[in-house]
């Protein structure tokens, strides 16, 4: 856990300010869950990395509890618990942090923050796809242009291993260790089953089924899979995701048809963003159908959970909102104090980001404080100024200044106004 100096929260929150962005044009209505959850929440399927990763302890009530370690758990039981009488679909967003017993490392935290999309009560492919489209439209948002988007399917991995008849609960082991890369381990559980050996043939032969190529993907998935028509057919929902997906124009894919996700309860596609140099995924998500059922109602569901801080080390610095100040107001005698105190109020009224010096140094120390903080005026006070009832209005970046009655000064610094600048968002 740590703490977040200016610059680097000035980039968490231009990423959340796109996020919530994208929650307005793709019409998600934000919630916010619970940080302490009971326990038996993430025990039912949010995979064993999590499940040892908790910070768990009993409260003052005797009851077993957690730090959220993942949203999307909470994010349901909000969906089940409230809103059932909803109409459907029902599209969730959220930014909250979560909690990690993690060893920490570049890009890994135990305290951090994730964004949602969350979509309950539509198994449409459309569904899946609009999820890509946002992964991707959250990217370009950011100005991160070199990202490519990991994508298989977990249907089409359980459909293979139903077919040789291992449980949903090997099941679960078995792609939660694919997804650490511990095959030896994957492949030894499976091979304890009567039909394990071709189980472990299988997933092997999609593992090898890598390509930017959607078309070649397929084709060869197509041949590995033929004898297992259940497998065929999440093989064409994945086919269809991703027809529906390039129409939306999203980025480029990497399909992996031996891809799996370490979190229990995915039932169909799943995908992953990463970015060129960074070898950590920055989003991911998929469907999971199944959560919602395990909770009291059966309800369908596809989403992804963006990494802020990762996502934050992705982001180009040139592409980052400063949380700058317009106007540092320098009174220079007691008795332009009373200038500059209306000055403050009219400019922070009009909503223009306003900063009064309060402390009488001298001119020179004054704006050597100003541009260190990227001010772009300085509004000076001296005797004559005080005596006119006018300030000296500075530009940092041309040095050029001018002698303003104080509404003067307010109009011309009125188009900074933050009022004006979020109308966008």
């Amino acid at each position: 856990m740590r703490n977040l100096l200016p610059d680097e929260k000035a980039k968490l929150n231009r990423i959340e300010s796109e996020i919530r962005r994208l929650f307005k044009i793709y019409g998600f209505q934000e919630v916010e869950t619970p940080t302490v959850e009971p326990l038996e929440l993430f025990e039912l399927k949010s995979g064993e990395e999590i499940r040892h990763r908790m910070y768990r302890f009993t409260d003052l009530g005797g009851r077993e509890v957690v730090l959220r370690p993942e949203v999307t758990a909470s994010i349901v039981k909000l969906v089940v618990q409230e809103l059932r009488s909803a109409p459907l679909p029902i599209k969730i967003g959220y930014v909250l942090n979560v909690f990690r017993y993690d060893e920490p490392q570049y890009g890994r935290y135990r305290e951090f923050k994730q964004g949602g999309f969350e979509i309950f009560g539509t198994k449409s492919p459309l569904a899946d796809a609009e999820i890509l489209e946002i992964s991707s439209r959250l990217m370009e948002g950011l100005g991160i242009k070199n990202y490519y988007i990991k994508i298989g399917h977990e249907g089409i991995l359980r459909a293979a291993l139903t077919n040789f008849s291992i449980d949903e609960n090997v099941q679960d082991r078995v792609l939660g260790l694919i997804d650490k890369e511990r095959l030896g381990e994957a492949f030894e559980i499976l091979s304890s089953f009567r039909k394990g050996e071709e189980a472990i043939s299988i997933i092997r032969s999609l593992r090898e089924i890598k390509s930017k190529d959607p078309d070649e993907a397929f084709r060869k998935a197509g041949g590995v899979l033929k004898e297992i028509p259940e497998a065929i057919e999440q093989l064409e929902n994945l086919k269809e995701i991703i027809e529906l997906a390039k129409a939306s124009k999203v980025g480029e894919f990497l399909v992996d048809m031996g891809f799996a996700r370490g979190l229990d309860y995915y039932t169909g596609m799943i995908f992953e963003v990463y970015v060129e140099n960074l070898k950590i995924a920055v989003n991911g998500g998929g469907r999971y159908d199944k959560l919602a059922g395990l909770l009291g109602w059966d309800v369908p569901a596809v989403g992804c959970a963006p990494g802020i801080d990762r996502l934050s080390l992705a982001m180009d610095e040139k592409t980052v909102i400063r949380d700058d100040l317009v106007c540092m107001i320098v009174s220079m005698v007691k008795e332009g104090d009373i200038i500059a105190a209306k000055l403050a109020s009219m400019l922070r009224a009009k909503g223009v980001p306003t900063f009064v010096d309060y402390t009488r140094r001298d001119v020179s120390k004054a704006l050597s404080y100003a541009s260190k903080r990227n001010v772009k005026y300085v509004a000076l006070i001296g005797g004559r100024e005080t005596e006119a009832g006018t300030v000296t209005l500075k530009n940092m970046e041309t040095k050029s200044q001018e002698e303003l009655r104080v509404e003067q000064a307010v109009e011309k610094l009125s188009p900074y106004s933050l009022q004006r600048l979020d109308t966008h968002i």
